[in-house]
């Protein structure tokens, strides 16, 4: 991606008019429940597991989605995952601090397996005015007519409709509240319980923008900082870090020459850390954003041992290079 602002989250925009959510579903129909949160919930098993038995409208999925990314025909994305349909609608709710009115399609004949399989699918915000030309643009990828589930709604409620009947209504807050609540009772044993409890409750407040920048100055774009040399730095990746184009961006605004840096390239030798006079490591989900996964990071450095020579020869305390660790993954 060029530019990174073109990047789509699961919050919603609602300052783009009558705005409508489609589903994407990548399961053929299918609504298998093996293994779902669900199941789980009842202490069943479930049945056959969810699954992507076409792998080719997978690939035909994301070439459509990049071509209505390339028209800005897209407002706001999320996945269809763990909790199924009800939950990712659930979680662009919570995103956004507001209400969805969720309408099931006639044809649902089991609504719990049409709202909790977690089969593999995408729900897509779009203006109403390009309803139209989005369908098409999914039928002409082989991915259906995909159907229009719900709609943000200001009165703050989370309602589903099947066939002229309410079947749920809830206020955003309350689903959201217990959504959090694990992580709640876990921060409470791990952190300061009062400073756990105030997070909490800040779910209560419907008017809280949640995080948000309030800039005391004028934002101007100043391009890159002139420099003489430009020392060179290293922005390291390892699976499933993120954030490196932005952090690349600050290092080239400041002065520096940013280099995209896989760990595989300091591993097959097409690199070495020899050549930079800084490093930064992003973070952000690497190693399945585990427990430990910052020291499965580490390791994979200290057990190699050409890799590890270099980063320490690279940032011996002697050297003038600098090492920077940014929310590297727990």
């Amino acid at each position: 991606m060029a530019d990174v602002r073109q990047t789509l989250t699961p919050q919603l925009l609602l300052s783009e008019g009558d705005t409508v959510l489609i589903l994407i579903d990548l399961s053929e129909g299918k609504q298998r429940l093996g293994g779902s949160v669900l199941a789980q919930c009842f202490r069943q098993f479930g049945g056959t597991a969810a699954d992507l038995d076409d792998p080719g409208l997978l690939t035909r999925f994301f070439k459509a989605q990049r071509a209505l990314r390339e028209r800005a025909l897209l407002l706001a994305y999320h996945d269809r995952s763990d909790g199924g349909l009800f939950v990712t609608l659930a979680e662009m709710a919570f995103a956004t601090r507001t209400g969805l009115e969720i309408q099931l399609p006639i044809g649902v004949s089991n609504v719990s397996a049409y709202l909790f399989s977690e089969e593999l699918g995408a729900v897509l915000q779009v203006r109403r005015e390009d309803l139209t030309s989005v369908q098409a643009i999914c039928v002409e990828h082989g991915l259906g007519e995909c159907q229009v589930i719900a709609r943000p709604a200001a009165h703050g409620d989370v309602v589903i409709e099947h066939g002229g009947e309410t079947l749920y209504r809830a206020p955003f807050i309350r689903l959201h509240r217990w959504w959090s609540e694990l992580t709640y009772r876990m921060q409470s044993l791990r952190d300061d319980p009062s400073c756990a409890l105030e997070a909490y409750d800040s779910l209560l407040d419907e008017e809280d923008p949640g995080l948000n920048a309030s800039l005391t100055f004028e934002l101007t774009d100043t391009g890159r900082t002139p420099r003489a040399q430009r020392p060179k730095v290293a922005i390291l990746r390892e699976q499933g870090v993120n954030s490196q184009r932005e952090m690349a961006a600050a290092f080239d605004r400041a002065g520096f020459d940013a280099y995209d840096i896989h760990m595989t390239d300091l591993f097959s030798g097409r690199t070495s850390l020899n050549e930079f006079r800084g490093l930064v490591a992003c973070g952000g989900f690497s190693y399945g954003d585990v427990l430990g996964a910052g020291e499965g990071w580490a390791k994979s450095i200290l057990y190699n041992e050409t890799v590890a020579t270099s980063s320490r020869s690279t940032f011996d305390v002697t050297t003038a290079s600098f090492l920077v660790s940014a929310t590297v993954a727990r």
